[in-house]
């Protein structure tokens, strides 16, 4: 076998595993440095404040003679944030399409919680009212793979549409200090969705006292990935042959 054909059979094995390793499914402006440019904000109808774009020091509502002290965004120079005057429901998402292979969810999130705990009921709804006629406390932060249907409900946490829960603040939870990147493995979920069009939510709910989420580098990685099974038995292949090649020469 000529060296050409060996550079040649090489470079279709690296062609192969380089294939497997980038097929994880793609963001726009995860680091939302346009904006909130390939994103959609839900707001529950009645409440305060949305998402808005973050910079510097101070939350996207502080009053210049009063400032609220936020970190820095971690990744450029925007951020995502929620901020409101009063209680409300917000949601940021982004719809995207499922690709087999490794797929692994990368996300910052700050979180300054003034309403002093959080209480998270199975609802994403600032006015929730309960048997007895009372609102229901909901301050809560959560992050979700949904379906997505004409029909799907921004604020839904049916189980028939939430694919995957990949993060939610609970009872008794101490907001982390600072931005906190959280890494979640969806390379199952992807493949057992490949094809289909699935949307990533982040999701803020407050009426005990101001709740801001922030949310900044969402981006599907392809670094430390191994290849799939199938992928491996065809590169085991290519090197056997070559290596049979060389000890014939």
């Amino acid at each position: 076998m000529s060296n050409s054909i060996v550079r040649g059979a090489l470079g279709l094995l690296l062609a192969v595993l380089h294939a497997t390793a980038a097929a994880a499914p793609t963001l726009t402006n995860g680091g939302f440095e346009s904006g909130l440019a390939g994103w959609t904000v839900a707001d529950q109808a009645g409440g305060d404040g949305t998402f808005f774009i973050q910079s510097g020091t101070q939350t996207p509502l502080s009053d210049p003679a009063f400032p609220i002290a936020v970190p820095a965004p971690p990744e450029g120079s925007n951020a995502a944030m929620t901020d409101a005057f009063g209680p409300g429901a917000h949601v940021l998402y982004q719809d995207f399409v499922a690709s087999p292979g490794v797929a692994l969810l990368n996300f910052d999130l700050f979180i300054l919680n003034g309403g002093g705990e959080f209480e998270t009921p199975d609802s994403l709804l600032f006015d929730l009212t309960d048997v007895i006629g009372e609102n229901t406390q909901n301050q809560q932060i959560r992050v979700d793979i949904l379906r997505v249907s004409a029909l799907l409900d921004p604020f839904s946490v049916d189980p028939s549409d939430v694919l995957a829960n990949l993060f939610i603040t609970l009872p008794g939870d101490v907001p982390p200090d600072g931005y906190t990147t959280i890494t979640r493995d969806l390379t199952s979920l992807m493949g057992s969705h490949a094809g289909q069009t699935l949307r990533l939510r982040f999701a803020e709910t407050d009426n005990l006292g101001p709740l801001n989420l922030g949310v900044d580098n969402v981006r599907f990685d392809t670094r430390n990935t191994v290849p799939e099974p199938a992928t491996l038995l065809l590169a085991a292949a290519v090197l056997a042959a070559l290596a049979g090649t060389l000890r014939r020469r």
